[in-house]
């Protein structure tokens, strides 16, 4: 999407996109200050993605990750947040943080017989243009001895393909933002309401506005509670009709779901 003409008429608009885009589709009908406060919002690391398929799942040496949807992999406290810390220098750490999702857990008809797959992703600096998968695959190793025997295919899934795949990656940035002390309170800049986009009807609702991501569905739900208060009752439709709201979502080329809060 390049531009609100392409929504045409609507009581409400949505934009379910980073920051720097919606200053982008609202071109000069947004005020300058905000859309420079927009395009300075700072995105935080990228992400390196490996799909998998392994035969008799992943031998977690901690039996109860056996029964887990979702492995956070990162060894101790000091390990991770040294990591973390080598990340925001725009170095990749040997032992990343990775995460594992076994969602054949709760739903088994993704598996083949005894071979199951895996959706893994690692932490690595924003805009990465190296190959994460071999550091992904020893930090698995490490706590699950015999990993790397049972796999029987992979599909990796760069930085640079993951943002052409959804453009609001924004190097990779999956989380849409650094959460860091600042955006941390003021996202995706400091208002009273940050929701809106100075101009009338139309709000920004990714994970780039509170409360970020991870609280799924909550930031579009705050936006939508924010925005009646802006709608003239008298010469508007009520927004509780699905058909006085329109919801833009970036994609890329290849993607036909939500951006941010996908």
């Amino acid at each position: 999407m390049d531009s609100l003409a392409e929504l045409g008429s609507a009581d409400i608009v949505m934009l379910d996109v980073a920051p720097a885009a919606a200053a982008r589709i609202a071109r000069d009908r947004m005020p300058r200050r905000i859309a420079r406060a927009l395009t300075r919002y700072r995105h935080g690391p990228g992400t390196f993605r490996v799909d998998y398929a392994i035969q008799g799942g992943v031998p977690w040496t901690y039996e109860p990750a056996r029964r887990a949807g979702t492995v956070h992999v990162g060894g101790r406290l000091e390990e991770i947040a040294a990591g973390e810390k080598l990340l925001q220098a725009g170095r990749t750490p040997e032992a990343p943080y990775v995460l594992v999702c076994q969602q054949y857990l709760a739903d088994p008809s993704r598996s083949n017989g005894d071979v199951y797959p895996l959706y893994v992703y690692a932490h690595v600096p924003a805009g990465y243009t190296g190959d994460a998968t071999a550091q992904i695959e020893a930090q698995i190793e490490r706590f699950a001895p015999g990993f790397r025997d049972r796999i029987i295919a992979r599909h990796v899934r760069s930085v640079a393909q993951m943002e052409t795949h959804n453009v609001n990656y924004v190097g990779g940035d999956v989380v849409t933002g650094s959460n860091d002390p600042r955006q941390m309170v003021f996202r995706p800049r400091a208002a009273l309401d940050p929701y809106t986009t100075g101009i009338p009807g139309v709000y920004i609702c990714s994970a780039a506005t509170p409360p970020g991501a991870g609280a799924h569905g909550m930031c579009g739900y705050n936006a939508a509670l924010s925005a009646p208060g802006h709608v003239d009752p008298d010469s508007r439709t009520p927004v509780h009709q699905p058909e006085a709201i329109r919801w833009a979502r970036g994609r890329g080329p290849d993607s036909g779901h939500p951006t941010a809060n996908e």
